[in-house]
């Protein structure tokens, strides 16, 4: 089934990357301040993330509105004005 030099080549990888592992600078997980042991560092990463997020959500939501308020607001001009000016004066 497997040869004596697959077994061969298998040991010596494992081994490679047992030494890569143990290298002080190798990390499995990136540096993010999210990931920090200091909580405060945690806590700024959330809310900045949480900020940016709201502020994406935001802009997205405004310029929604602003298209639906250009494309409607002559025609709710005109609704309106006719609706002042059958009021009845007193």
């Amino acid at each position: 089934m497997y040869t004596d030099q697959d077994i061969a080549n298998l040991v010596a990888r494992v081994q490679q990357l047992e030494q890569q592992a143990s290298l002080p600078g190798h990390r499995s997980l990136p540096d993010l301040g999210i990931l920090s042991r200091n909580f405060l560092t945690r806590a700024f990463s959330v809310w900045g993330l949480y900020f940016v997020a709201q502020l994406l959500i935001g802009i997205v939501i405004t310029c929604v509105t602003i298209a639906l308020g250009l494309a409607l607001g002559a025609s709710f001009t005109d609704v309106l004005n006719r609706i002042v000016n059958n009021l009845p004066m007193s």
